[in-house]
């Protein structure tokens, strides 16, 4: 008998919907640790040490040449075919004008491919960059188009149409666009391995055209200038267990996290080993609207029946009922309720309100308060349920829905880890939705609308209580607050709070080792601290994104002082156009304003930006690599990566970067904020970091 799933990503539709980078993501989180590793195992040792290294280092770069060279003349060669529709074969049907697209970029390829090997590299760059812009474009269109299908009304006679467009577009000509910038960064990727053999190739061979060897005998038997060093050996070591782990599935990859985790338990707290497990290769989109309470639900499909119930008793009947409640809540005596015995304030009090009228004088008011009295009951009842006992529950109900509502409860609730089978388990089918939306469906459809749209962001709060996996996507800050909240802490949600909110505990002194700062060093980037980024944009951000001034104890605000530097009037008469200084204008927002003049027609642009808290990260670890100080992050990329980075997950970035606010027109400036742990939830990471069931075997 197969082990059971436990968790989301577990089961392999959602692992592929949920979590499109799944596997490099935490291939990720095991290479940046390795590389911490080995050089603080290497970086004392002196090069002739090394010698059977050295000489496996230098067999391995000759290998690593030959099989980038083959890869390079093979692409090279893909690009200069005129017609490749050969290679587009499986999309049935071929989209022609992506396909036109692509022969068109193929063409302009072969016509301006450098004959200097000097112009390689960037003008395969460029032509990266080029068609990235093409994808995009794509990629963008199928959001419009998502949105436009989306919300159509269900009866819109071009519904079954553009649901069927936007098919062809999600299936053929965005991944054919995909598959060609694919090829071209693969391409690109051979230059790190033969662009300095191709330099020195050339620069001996230049003007002999006899010169001997060939290119492709040169870049194999070419051996470097500089001497191999210590970091050389670390980096080319980092790259053998990229190859070992690239052939590694998730369970493989989690096993060798396991062991990790299990060597250094001290240098992987709790919130980050939940975090790596659950969260790595999350899809990057809000998680708001991705979770509904299974309770809540229970809660609205029982209120009507109560009611209803209620409502069909005579007034004898309601006059009975009232004296066995007043019996049962005030002396406990006969069919004690639940809610009678509740311990917490909040039902207290409501159960006392209800009483109230219960006990009224007049008839009317009792009937109304033994109604909603019994309603109330019933939603305690629900409400005491665990999560499991919950879904089990809406299990033994599923006969009772229509189609259409068991996905939309399954989309809605841990049920999708057992129950998904489809790929296209978030969205309902032309036949689902008109069934939805039917005259018949109307009671139904009435309580699951207000079910799935009662809080969007109710798994803030859930999850800070459960701290079960409940979302299936999130963003940013979002992110941030799963870590805190495993960690035992409860932050406000949005960017915009966060700020004060640690400006606030470090001055209360409440918390010990509480700060707010503007970091100087990498002494500042604390493990399980939140790093915050500022960045100006075209858009007026909203409330939860607004960046309002929030100095450090230090008086270091969010704007420089004196504010950021000037770009210089009285540019050169060069055909690009004059730019004026950005005027900036700080009060309980920060905006700035500047205007640029076409020197062709003199037209004048006014351009306005807003300040906004634009990115959350939590530090993960601090700790020098062969490339320098680097700082380990977990956090999601931003929104415009491209499909190789769009997730969640383990990231590293050099501590420079960090420590620097950048250029004026791209500013962005960091704060650090932390406040110790709080009580870690140990008892419910019991069940969410039990390895048996993470692995699906036995390892404990």
């Amino acid at each position: 008998m197969a082990e059971p799933l436990y968790f989301q990503w577990q089961n392999e539709v959602l692992c592929k919907t949920i979590y499109p980078m799944r596997e490099t993501k935490l291939r990720d989180f095991l290479v940046y640790y390795m590389e911490v590793d080995l050089w603080k195992q290497y970086k004392d040792k002196d090069i002739s040490s090394l010698k059977a290294e050295v000489d496996t280092y230098i067999k391995a770069q000759e290998a690593a040449a030959i099989t980038a060279y083959k890869t390079y003349k093979s692409l090279r060669d893909y690009f200069f075919i005129k017609d490749v529709r050969p290679y587009y074969a499986k999309f049935k049907p071929v989209n022609e004008a992506e396909l036109t697209e692509i022969n068109n970029f193929h063409a302009m390829f072969t016509e301006s491919f450098p004959k200097d090997v000097r112009g390689e590299k960037s003008f395969v760059e460029g032509m990266n960059q080029f068609w990235t812009n093409h994808r995009n474009v794509q990629r963008d269109a199928v959001k419009s188009k998502r949105r436009r299908v989306e919300n159509m009304d269900p009866t819109h006679p071009k519904k079954a149409v553009e649901t069927q467009e936007l098919a062809a577009m999600e299936t053929v000509t965005l991944p054919m666009a995909e598959q060609e910038l694919d090829q071209l960064r693969a391409f690109l990727k051979t230059y790190d391995k033969i662009e300095q053999r191709k330099l020195a190739w050339y620069k001996l061979s230049k003007g002999d055209p006899n010169f001997q060897p060939s290119e492709a005998e040169f870049l194999v038997q070419y051996k470097p200038e500089a001497p191999v060093t210590v970091r050389d050996i670390v980096w080319w070591k980092v790259e053998e267990y990229k190859v070992v782990f690239e052939a590694k599935n998730q369970y493989q990859l989690l096993e060798e996290i396991y062991q990790r985790f299990k060597k250094e338990p001290k240098r992987f707290p709790y919130w980050l080993q939940y975090m790596v497990v659950h969260f790595s290769g999350m899809r990057y989109a809000s998680a708001h609207g991705s979770w509904a309470d299974p309770k809540d639900l229970l809660v609205r499909l029982n209120a009507a029946d109560v009611e209803k119930k209620a409502r069909a008793l005579d007034d004898a009947a309601i006059e009975k009922l009232c004296a066995e409640k007043i019996a049962a809540y005030e002396k406990g005596v006969g069919n004690v309720p639940k809610l009678a015995r509740a311990t917490e304030k909040e039902w207290k009090d409501k159960a006392a309100m209800h009483m109230l009228s219960v006990k009224a004088n007049g008839p009317k008011t009792r009937r109304n308060g033994i109604t909603t009295l019994l309603v109330e009951e019933a939603r305690y009842d629900e409400f005491s349920l665990s999560t499991e006992e919950a879904l089990k529950k809406l299990e033994g109900m599923k006969a009772k829905f229509p189609a259409w509502a068991w996905k939309e409860i399954v989309k809605l609730t841990p049920l999708r880890v057992n129950h998904v089978t489809d790929p296209s388990w978030e969205k309902l089918t032309p036949e689902e939705e008109a069934e939805r939306y039917s005259q018949a469906a109307m009671d139904i459809r009435t309580v699951m609308d207000a079910w799935e749209n009662y809080d969007a962001s109710a798994w803030r709060e859930e999850h800070g209580r459960t701290h079960e996996l409940i979302v299936s996507r999130a963003v940013c800050n979002e992110t941030a607050e799963h870590c805190q909240h495993i960690r035992g802490i409860l932050p406000p949600g949005g960017l915009t709070p966060k700020p004060k909110w640690y400006f606030t505990h470090e001055t209360e002194k409440k918390l010990p080792g509480a700060f707010y700062t503007r970091p100087t060093s990498e002494k500042d980037y604390v493990q399980g601290a939140s790093i915050f980024w500022l960045r100006f944009v075209d858009k007026e951000p909203n409330a939860w994104q607004i960046a309002k001034d929030v100095k450090t104890k230090s008086g270091v605000g969010i704007l420089p002082t004196p504010t950021v530097g000037k770009i210089k009037d009285g540019k050169k008469n060069d055909g690009k156009p004059t730019i004026t200084p950005w005027k900036y204008i700080a009060g309980e927002i920060v905006t700035r304003e500047r205007t640029i003049v076409d020197p062709q027609t003199k037209a004048k642009t006014n351009q306005k930006q807003w300040l906004r808290w634009i990115h959350e990260a939590t530090v993960a670890e601090v700790a020098e690599t062969a490339d320098g100080m680097t700082v380990i992050t977990y956090e999601t990329s931003l929104p415009e990566g491209d499909k190789g980075v769009s997730a969640v997950g383990t990231f590293k970035m050099p501590l420079s970067w960090h420590l620097d606010d950048g250029p004026e027109d791209t500013y962005n400036r960091s704060f650090v904020g932390y406040v110790p742990e709080g009580q870690v939830p140990m008892e419910h990471l019991k069940t969410t970091l039990d390895w048996n069931r993470i692995l699906r075997k036995k390892v404990v």
